[in-house]
C-alpha cells in the first residue's frame, strides 16, 4: 500500500507542475529529470542496502566526489580507462573497509564515524585539485566519454546504469539468503547473532558495497560532465537518503525495497525539477529539499510505529 500511495503523489506532482507549466512533461524536460536523477539514484542503491542492514554511510557523497577526481587524473595521464575505472573502484572498496573499521573494529557510532570521513574526503578533493576542475579530453577518452553523453531514447544511459542496479539489487535483497540477512540484521542485530548469523560481517560487506557504489556514480558524473569535480557529488549523498526514507526504507534498518527507492527518487528529482520549470530560485529548492527530508524521516517514523504496534499484537495474541 505504501508503494501505491507514493505511486499516486508521484502522479499528483508530475500532474500539478504540468498543470502550472505545459513544459514540464517535454521529451527536454523528462530527460532533464532522468539526468538529475542519477548521480542520487546511484548513491540510494547502496545507501538502502545498508540502511536496510541497520547503518547509515554520510560519507558516500565524498568518496563519490574523489572518485571522480581519481578518475579524472589517471585520464588525464592516458590510462586506459577500464583499467582507471576498475582501480577508482578499488578505491571505493576500500574507503569501505575504513568506515567497516570504524564502525565494527572501533564501535564508533556510524553517524559520526562517516561524517568525519566525509569531511577528509571532501577536503582532499580541494586540496588535490586546488578547488579547480580536472577535465577529460573527449579525444583521448572518447568511449569513456560517451557513457556518460549517450542517450537511449529519452534516456540518458547514466540513468539506465542506474535502473540496472535497482533490479540488480532489488532481486538480491528479495530473493537471495544474503538479501534475507541484511532483513535480519537490520531488524534485530541480536536476534540474528542467535541465529548464527554475523552482523559485523553483512555489515562490513555493507559498507564496502556502498562506497564502491559511489565511487562509480562519481566515475558516471565525470563521465557526463568530462571532468572531475570538487563540488560534483555535493549534497547528493542526502538526497540519495531522502528518496530511499521516501521509499519507505525504514531508517532504523529492517524494512524497505528497491521499488518504492525508485518511486521516492523520481518522486523527490521531479519535485525539485517541477520548483525549476515554474520559477522558484535556487534558496527555494534548498528549501524544500530539507522539507522533503523532514517529512520522509516523519513518514518513517510513523512507519516504524505502526509496524511496531502490529509486532505487539501479534505477539499478545500468540
Amino acid at each position: 500500500m505504501k508503494e501505491i500511495t507514493l505511486v499516486f503523489v508521484l502522479i499528483v506532482v508530475l500532474y500539478t507542475f504540468w498543470m502550472l507549466n505545459s513544459n514540464y512533461l517535454s521529451v527536454f524536460n523528462i530527460r532533464n529529470i532522468f539526468s538529475a536523477a542519477f548521480v542520487m539514484g546511484t548513491l540510494a542503491v547502496g545507501m538502502s542496502c545498508l540502511l536496510i542492514g541497520g547503518r547509515i554511510d554520510l560519507s558516500a557523497g565524498g568518496t563519490g566526489m574523489l572518485a571522480g577526481i581519481i578518475i579524472a587524473i589517471l585520464l588525464r595521464s592516458e590510462m586506459n580507462w577500464i583499467l582507471a575505472l576498475i582501480i577508482t573502484l578499488l578505491f571505493g572498496a576500500a574507503t569501505g573497509l575504513v568506515n567497516a573499521f570504524f564502525v565494527n573494529v572501533m564501535r564508533f557510532a556510524p553517524f559520526i564515524a562517516t561524517l568525519a570521513v566525509s569531511s577528509v574526503y571532501s577536503g582532499l578533493s580541494l586540496v588535490v585539485t586546488n578547488a579547480h576542475n580536472i577535465s577529460i579530453s573527449s579525444q583521448l577518452h572518447p568511449t569513456f566519454i560517451l557513457i556518460g553523453s549517450t542517450n537511449i531514447g529519452i534516456i540518458p544511459l547514466p540513468f539506465l546504469i542506474t535502473l540496472i542496479l535497482m533490479v540488480a539489487y532489488g532481486v538480491m535483497l528479495s530473493y537471495t539468503k544474503f538479501g534475507r540477512r541484511v532483513y535480519m540484521v537490520g531488524g534485530n542485530a541480536n536476534a540474528a547473532r542467535l541465529a548464527g548469523i554475523n552482523p559485523k560481517q553483512i555489515t562490513s560487506i555493507l559498507f564496502v558495497n556502498n562506497s564502491v557504489i559511489a565511487s562509480l556514480a562519481g566515475a558516471l558524473i565525470a563521465s557526463r560532465m568530462h571532468m572531475g569535480s570538487p563540488t560534483a557529488v555535493m549534497g547528493a549523498d542526502l538526497d540519495g537518503i531522502t528518496a530511499a526514507i521516501l521509499g519507505g526504507i525504514a531508517f532504523t534498518g529492517g524494512a524497505g525495497n528497491m521499488f518504492g527507492v525508485f518511486v521516492g527518487l523520481m518522486l523527490l528529482t521531479s519535485f525539485q525539477n517541477g520548483l525549476v520549470v515554474v520559477g522558484f530560485g535556487p534558496y527555494y529548492q534548498v528549501a524544500a529539499r530539507g522539507l522533503l527530508l523532514v517529512a520522509a524521516l516523519i513518514l518513517d517514523y510513523y512507519r516504524v510505529t505502526a509496524r511496531q504496534k502490529s509486532l505487539s499484537t501479534r505477539g499478545t495474541h500468540s
